[in-house]
């Protein structure tokens, strides 16, 4: 373990283009307002349908895992952290951007005591919340915003103490693990000083989702001659 360092856990899944794309946004934000020196990143995924590029070789990819067969998001948190030399884990869903000074940030809420783990704001939120996040002292940020499962920030030692996230769940895996988190003891904070973009690209996965099924209804109707009521 690294003493102040941060491994950056960012978990993908390239079915679409889309999401790869979204990824390499998230990757390339997390580079451009990150100092190098505070942070390690593990990118971690299953064989992709559409890869991750780095065509100008900018983003900084410390470790890029591939998984040989599809794996549970939880599971996949649960590898790239057994793999992590930080003090502090970032755990970053890949449709969330992060800006200008969000790391020293949530670090020094750690690091100065107030909490084990922590989440950060997110946007969309109303103009006035951001600015007046602006003007709010690290202090006055503490617990305030609301909590979401896009990022949480903890440090590696209390990450051990939860035995991880739950490697069975499909679902509701964040909030499982914030039970676990209470269980083991570990402290918990929010921040409205730290805002982050989350895109939200789980209504995208819905959407193909429900795509892909009336694809399916239209097709054994129209090509097989099913009748409609059969797929009710």
């Amino acid at each position: 373990m690294t003493k102040g360092l941060t491994t950056v856990i960012v978990i993908g899944y390239h079915e679409t283009r889309l999401s790869a794309h979204m990824t390499m946004l998230c990757l390339a934000n997390i580079t451009k307002y990150t100092d190098t020196e505070d942070y390690e990143l593990i990118l971690i995924e299953d064989i992709p349908v559409f890869a991750v590029r780095d065509d100008y070789h900018v983003l900084k990819i410390d470790k890029h895992i591939i998984l040989d067969e599809k794996t549970s998001y939880s599971k996949k948190i649960n590898l790239a952290a057994a793999q992590a030399n930080g003090e502090y884990l970032a755990i970053i869903q890949n449709d969330v951007f992060v800006w200008e000074g969000w790391l020293k940030n949530l670090r020094w809420y750690l690091e100065n005591g107030y909490g084990e783990a922590i989440i950060p704001a997110q946007f969309p939120c109303t103009r006035q919340a951001i600015l007046d996040s602006y003007a709010m002292s690290l202090e006055e940020g503490l617990n305030q915003g609301a909590r979401d499962a896009c990022m949480i920030y903890i440090t590696a030692e209390a990450f051990k103490k939860t035995g991880g996230f739950n490697p069975d769940l499909q679902i509701l895996q964040e909030a499982d693990f914030y039970d676990r988190m209470s269980k083991a003891g570990v402290i918990q904070i929010t921040t409205n000083k730290v805002q982050v973009s989350h895109m939200t690209l789980g209504t995208h996965y819905q959407d193909m989702a429900e795509f892909e099924r009336k694809l399916h209804h239209d097709s054994e109707i129209q090509n097989k001659g099913v009748d409609p009521k059969e797929l009710e």
